[in-house]
């Protein structure tokens, strides 16, 4: 079930369930080691929302991973002055392989970390993190406008047997034709789907009656079961059980599978938490600091929170059409988050934002990560953009803060025209410079 409250500014839906769930899931193995990142690949277009166009993992600080065409099967060829441009991604003392994620011993007994059995590599030339990637991804899509250059013979490309490492959970998978494996944002998560793109659940129960599924939960919620066709066969964790109308359905380690008909666009997780009889069927679970939890808005969708008070993303003035609060969200490229860094917000501006401080230990993970703040502290940062929570919620469950317009002064002194040059540079913004305070979605 879902549990409203009210709560000042807002109603917040609280999906119940939903934290229990993660809990009750130890084995679950992470998405990615600590020091490793995963960065969505954009493609900017002029006055609209960036387009995703693949996922990538990278280093702690977010640049781009590279696999070398000559390693061997898990061994690494790239030494001297090899190494020396492409340096490779080391593990730290103690690392241990998880799923994906293995590790390769090289000729002086470090560890590099290999991604679906190929060795890692950083390169020496990439200064701003992601910007090979980048130039890959628009070199893909070319046939779009694109406000980039690509054709630019300073464009940074890797050489020929280089080539940029990719995010695909599936590809080390032995899946039946129509299921794949997918990140589930909502639910800060890979877990499997369907060929729509629509999250799977299991259910904790047999599937051979449908009259033992309404009485778990009533026959009023629609729970749809993954069909398997005549001539599938098992494979792997996946098995097929007969149901009691003589059709034949998937099921994940025993488990059967259905989708959920309240889930209305693929990337929906709103059967999470419905009831304990069904898990969304996770595979690998994405890091989030501590205290850190997913609620739900209403109206505003899913937005992440630290003890239970609201985190926001200061993003510079872009040009946008269709709005900022539409359901797939605000987007903006990882670059930019990283070019803005803390300059989102600084002295008088710390009155009302107070930086999500990162301890010092902290190490990045998935989509978040630690930067550095001019006084010495660290501040986490979730898809490169510095998180905040506002001083005027002063309840849980407020978001006073959302939607938030900070225009900064083009005709102050020499420091502040030097930020509105900054925030234009950042934000490719003509008519204004400022900041724009949103709600930290998944």
């Amino acid at each position: 079930m879902t549990i409203m409250k009210r709560a000042g500014a807002g109603a917040v839906l609280m999906v119940a369930g939903l934290a229990s769930a993660q809990a009750a899931t130890p084995k679950v193995p992470p998405t990615t080691p600590s020091g490793i990142t995963i960065v969505e690949v954009v493609r900017e277009v002029n006055a609209s929302q960036p387009q995703i166009l693949w996922l990538r993992p990278g280093d702690a600080s977010g640049h781009t991973l590279f696999w070398y065409a000559k390693d061997e099967a898990k061994s690494s060829k790239c030494v001297a002055d090899c190494a020396t441009e492409f340096p490779p991604l080391l593990a730290a003392r103690g690392a241990k392989a998880t799923g994906d994620w293995t590790l390769v011993k090289r000729a002086d007994r470090t560890q590099q970390w290999a991604y679906q059995g190929r060795p890692l590599y950083t390169w020496s030339k990439e200064k701003e993190p992601g910007e090979v990637a980048t130039n890959i991804g628009l070199k893909e899509t070319a046939n779009i406008k694109s406000a980039e250059n690509v054709n630019d013979p300073t464009t940074l490309f890797p050489p020929e047997e280089w080539n940029v490492v990719r995010f695909t959970p599936a590809a080390s998978m032995a899946l039946p034709d129509g299921i794949d494996a997918r990140m589930r944002y909502f639910y800060e998560s890979v877990a499997l789907t369907d060929f729509r793109g629509y999250t799977l659940y299991t259910f904790a129960g047999d599937a051979k009656t449908d009259k033992q599924v309404c009485a778990a939960v009533g026959c009023k919620i629609a729970w749809v079961p993954v069909p398997a066709a005549a001539l599938a066969s098992p494979m792997g964790d996946f098995t097929i059980v007969s149901r009691a109308d003589g059709t034949r359905q998937w099921a994940y380690k025993k488990q059967p599978l259905y989708t959920y008909s309240g889930d209305a666009l693929p990337g929906d997780v709103l059967g999470a938490g419905v009831d304990p009889h069904w898990s969304v069927a996770v595979l690998t679970r994405n890091f989030t600091p501590p205290a850190v939890a997913i609620k739900r808005f209403e109206g505003y969708g899913d937005a992440f929170t630290v003890n239970d008070r609201t985190l926001y993303g200061g993003y510079a003035f872009g040009k946008r059409w269709g709005g900022r609060n539409l359901r797939d969200t605000f987007k903006d490229s990882y670059p930019k988050g990283k070019r803005l860094g803390t300059a989102a917000c600084e002295d008088e501006c710390l009155q009302k934002w107070q930086p999500f401080l990162a301890d010092a230990k902290a190490q990045s993970s998935g989509f978040w990560e630690p930067i550095a703040r001019a006084d010495g502290t660290r501040q986490w940062a979730y898809k490169g953009f510095a998180m905040y929570t506002f001083a005027g919620d002063t309840a849980p469950g407020e978001h006073r803060g959302q939607a938030v317009y900070d225009f900064r002064n083009p005709e102050g002194d020499a420091s502040h025209l030097k930020q509105v040059a900054f925030l234009e540079e950042v934000g490719k913004a003509v008519a204004a410079a400022g900041i724009y305070w949103n709600i930290a979605k998944p």
